[in-house]
């Protein structure tokens, strides 16, 4: 008889850890939260590192475009291919930096499309998209404003 209340015993154990008591049990539950909030935290977090360098190749890409556009402005004689030349040493090419300078007329006034494009290398693990062109150009008028 002590065989039959045993069994009982471990059937109603049985019973709450499946039922009443598997549905209670936290354990675990902080690693199961831990492991999905952590790669979205991570993906955001390299995505603003990645978009400040992005931002600051960019800026810097800017800068001297509108120090050549200062050569423009203050010797308006100066050559296309002069100007391009200038920002290429301002932007430090390594032989993958593509500028362009050309003479325009808009409206019957002389200005000069300056442009550069480079590629920026991404560093996001797992990227498909590895390296993109960032490309910044302006119009510079070609009537020095200081005469």
């Amino acid at each position: 008889m002590q065989s039959g209340t045993a069994r009982v015993d471990v059937m109603r154990g049985a019973t709450k850890l499946i039922g009443n008591g598997f549905l209670r049990n936290r354990s675990g539950a902080t690693a199961v939260e831990f492991g999905i909030v952590v790669p979205v935290f991570l993906l955001i977090v390299f995505g603003i590192i990645e978009f400040g360098r992005a931002m600051m190749a960019w800026n810097e890409a800017s800068q001297a475009l509108s120090r050549a556009v200062r050569t423009v402005y203050i010797d308006p004689s100066e050559s296309p291919d002069e100007v391009a030349a200038r920002l290429r040493t301002y932007l430090s090419d390594d032989g993958v930096l593509s500028v362009t300078a050309a003479s325009t007329i808009i409206s019957e006034v002389n200005y000069m499309k300056i442009s550069a494009g480079f590629p920026f290398q991404m560093i996001i693990p797992f990227s498909g998209t590895s390296a993109v062109t960032m490309k910044v150009e302006t119009v510079a008028p070609l009537a020095s404003p200081t005469k």
